[in-house]
């Protein structure tokens, strides 16, 4: 395993393709997941491009966060800066699945000049429309439970205006935890769960290195205010980042899963229509990981754009 210190954090990493000139950076998403199963990926990337993948700070191999540790997504976004300056990087790309899509935005926004191009897997920039758009995605499932209880919460997320409460993220959560179907429950549409599973190496992470990514989980739920001026607004998971990334002028490319319930209709259609520089590839036979489900496509989609 191989880590680097940022911000007196240890964070486990790996670059593939470290001969390569031009640079690629992997956000991946959650928030809690790792980039496990974004290495057979980053290893066909790698042979054209350095492409560097790593697991957030407080998740699976990096350091965990204290339990009374202050942890949000500004303080991320400073940690992916200090890692660019150590590895020397003078600028690179950053590619961005899901909740990492949310970082992607910020950081774009916060750094312009640190990146060449932004890449959005699947993204989540708008984590209650997202939660919305896969109640109606798990309802024939849930209603097929015949369970009260789980129809209810089901109906709820749907109908409900959150209004960026964090009572959004623990329903989903819950409503997640009634679906049976594994396939369904990660959001797959072109491999089985079975499939998903052996597409990662698993077999050094601990029972300890996996509880992690709860308490990351939680700790970007928590608003605590900002060091510098505590009547700024911290960005939180729960904010809608669709109107930051109008402000982003990088080329960008967006990568949509045909069967994805994370990325709506309306964050596709946002995106398309107030991105300044913005090009669209669906994968016809993904749900939400097209690095995955559909690699080889992908791999030429992700060169083709970095390479142009």
């Amino acid at each position: 395993m191989a880590y680097i210190t940022i911000m007196n954090k240890n964070i486990y990493y790996e670059i593939h393709g470290a001969e390569n000139s031009d640079t690629l950076l992997y956000l991946h998403g959650g928030p809690g997941a790792s980039c496990l199963d974004f290495t057979n990926q980053a290893k066909a990337l790698g042979k054209k491009i350095k492409t560097i993948i790593f697991d957030q700070f407080g998740v699976l191999r990096s350091d965990a966060i204290g339990k009374d540790e202050v942890y949000s997504m500004e303080y991320q976004i400073e940690m992916l800066e200090e890692m660019r300056k150590s590895l020397r990087i003078e600028k690179w790309s950053i590619l961005g699945h899901s909740y990492g899509g949310m970082l992607a935005v910020l950081y774009a926004c916060r750094y312009p000049t640190s990146i060449h191009k932004m890449i959005l897997e699947c993204p989540s920039l708008w984590f209650e429309n997202s939660a919305k758009s896969v109640a109606e995605y798990v309802t024939g499932h849930i209603d097929s439970l015949q369970n009260g209880a789980a129809s209810e919460l089901c109906e709820k997320i749907k109908v409900t205006d959150y209004q960026g409460k964090t009572e959004i993220a623990l329903d989903l959560i819950a409503l997640l935890n009634y679906v049976t179907d594994q396939k369904l429950r990660n959001y797959l549409h072109g491999i089985s769960y079975e499939e998903y599973q052996k597409s990662m190496d698993t077999n050094d992470i601990t029972e300890e290195m996996w509880a992690r990514g709860d308490r990351h989980f939680m700790k970007l739920l928590e608003m605590p205010p900002m060091q510098n001026d505590p009547t700024e607004k911290r960005a939180t998971m729960l904010d809608n980042f669709l109107p930051m990334i109008q402000k982003v002028t990088l080329p960008v490319l967006l990568i949509n899963g045909r069967y994805d319930p994370a990325c709506s209709e309306y964050q596709i259609e946002y995106m398309l229509k107030n991105v300044q520089d913005i090009t669209q590839v669906i994968f016809e036979n993904s749900g939400h990981f097209p690095r995955i489900e559909e690699a080889e496509l992908y791999t030429d989609t992700v060169l083709g754009f970095l390479e142009a």
